[in-house]
């Protein structure tokens, strides 16, 4: 029994046919057939039941057993390959969503020593969802991940840095400008200038708009935060945001809180996996993120 044996039996057990479990192994169809029947000796048990034409595969319920735990094990297999090429590499892969990236940076760059500190990190750019992904299977350290409910995790360590209210942003020429606060029922008079699926915010529209039966209209979105700040300014529609966006400060653009039934929360926090060898350099980089001004945030 080898290493071997246990990639090809996973690979026999999702694809059900030794054909194509050779195939897709580029291997011969009798090497699958031999790690199965090495891994039964071993088990003193039949992991598949006999088919002599070999046309059809099922797995026993022993077969079933073994097959979920060498899932495991290839999954931490290849977290512990990932983590030590990493380990190797000069710069350290973490997540960085752009929403959150800009004011983060900002703050830590205020302080000149931390200017080299930070040329250690390799940022990986993409949407929460996209980035949590990567650092489940390994293929990043660390991540900032934004979301509306708090991250929670089995296998991950959380720690929340704030969390911002969510408004409604318009022109200072339009009617709403002139609010202190509004439902978002009472916004669905406008279009919609949206940031897409690859942020957190779509997902608190959504909440909204379900909310209000769907009732909403979209009349753009777009991965691009500055486009969408300047259409909103030119009165062509409103969106909803959180404020600390980089064109939240931007001349022309008015800021609405929404009523408290209708609040939605965007919660920012890091997260690095429970069993993750934290290098000096990250471990750093936590403190300096646990050490943000609460004020600034």
């Amino acid at each position: 029994m080898n290493l071997h044996d246990f990639e090809y039996f996973n690979t026999l057990g999702n694809l059900l046919s030794f054909t194509a479990a050779a195939k897709y192994s580029g291997v011969s169809q009798p090497t699958i057939t031999y790690a199965v029947k090495r891994l039964e000796k071993h088990y003193d048990c039949d992991l598949i039941y006999k088919d002599p034409s070999h046309r059809t595969v099922a797995l026993t319920n022993e077969g079933k057993v073994l097959k979920m735990h060498i899932e495991n094990i290839l999954d931490e297999l290849a977290l512990i390959e990932r983590a030590i090429e990493h380990s190797k590499n000069k710069q350290i892969p973490i997540g960085f969503p752009p929403i959150i990236r800009v004011k983060i940076l900002t703050q830590l760059l205020q302080k000149k020593e931390n200017i080299d500190f930070i040329a250690n990190f390799n940022f990986i750019s993409g949407g929460s969802e996209e980035l949590l992904a990567k650092l489940l299977s390994g293929h990043i350290d660390f991540s900032l991940i934004g979301s509306i409910t708090p991250l929670n995790h089995p296998n991950l360590i959380v720690k929340q840095l704030y969390e911002r209210e969510f408004y409604i942003f318009v022109s200072k020429n339009n009617p709403l400008a002139l609010r202190e606060e509004i439902s978002f029922g009472e916004a669905l008079e406008y279009p919609f200038i949206l940031l897409d699926e690859n942020y957190v915010h779509m997902e608190a529209f959504r909440n909204l708009n379900e909310k209000y039966h769907k009732k909403a209209k979209i009349l753009l979105s777009s991965s691009d935060i500055q486009t969408t700040g300047q259409l909103v300014k030119s009165n062509v529609g409103i969106t909803l945001m959180t404020d600390f966006l980089p064109f939240a400060d931007m001349e022309g653009l008015v800021k609405v809180p929404l009523i408290a039934e209708d609040k939605q929360t965007f919660h920012v926090q890091y997260s690095y996996l429970k069993n993750a060898f934290l290098s000096e350099k990250l471990q750093e980089l936590i403190l300096l993120l646990d050490g943000l001004d609460e004020s600034k945030k």
